[in-house]
């Protein structure tokens, strides 16, 4: 193990180059993007066909969100943490949330037209309502008609499917079912999150412009 300390200045013009490369992939990802939900598919979809699943026995790097699109390779919170940043530079309000610190469990949380919903972006997953509209934290956590489970495009999925959307994970779509209504059920509620502070959300979405990361040393000190 090396040990070595970085000048303030190198780490300052680090933090900046990292700054300006989120937002010009995102500006790449969503210059022809009509909308916010438009920017969320949109960039999920560039993260589907750009960045891999670690495999097994392949070593796990803990870095910046950018380090994850360089290496193309990412794992399950990754995947959320990195989604909740490029969306924040997009102007979509977007966090990550882990279910019970457990980092295989990872969903990012974002705003659409003042309501809050769910995207697993690891796997592809967005969950629609009856009126096939991304559908709120409310109602994820009060489901009595099923999980109305979508891909990208909008395509229902189906149960022979499961197996490999979630590589083997699941067997059937009771499993999944229940694997997301355990998080669901232990999601933070819309009004917990309307009255907190972006600082106490999660992940690291809202910490890295250098206007956000001031805004949030001045939250911590004060």
């Amino acid at each position: 193990v090396i040990e070595y300390k970085i000048p303030l200045y190198l780490k300052l013009f680090n933090f900046y180059g990292r700054h300006l490369n989120y937002s010009f992939v995102v500006n790449g990802i969503t210059q022809n993007s009509k909308n916010d939900i438009e920017k969320v598919l949109d960039i999920s979809k560039w993260m589907q066909s750009n960045i891999r699943k670690i495999p097994k026995g392949a070593d796990v790097v803990d870095s910046h969100p950018l380090t994850i699109i360089e290496r193309r390779l990412g794992k399950e919170d990754q995947f959320s943490d990195l989604l909740s940043v490029l969306l924040v530079y997009a102007d979509v309000d977007a966090f990550m949330w882990l279910h019970e610190d457990n980092y295989n469990d990872a969903l990012t949380i974002f705003k659409i037209n003042g309501i809050w919903s769910v995207i697993d972006p690891y796997y592809g997953i967005v969950f629609l309502n009856n009126d096939n509209r991304h559908a709120s934290i409310t109602e994820l956590k009060n489901l009595n008609n099923g999980l109305f489970m979508h891909n990208l495009n909008y395509e229902r999925i189906k149960s022979d499917n499961i197996r490999l959307i979630f590589s083997n994970k699941f067997n059937d779509k009771d499993g999944v079912i229940k694997y997301y209504t355990r998080m669901f059920d232990n999601l933070p509620t819309q009004n917990k999150i309307n009255n907190s502070s972006v600082f106490e959300l999660g992940g690291r979405s809202y910490t890295q412009s250098p206007l956000s990361r001031l805004k949030f040393k001045l939250y911590n000190y004060l």
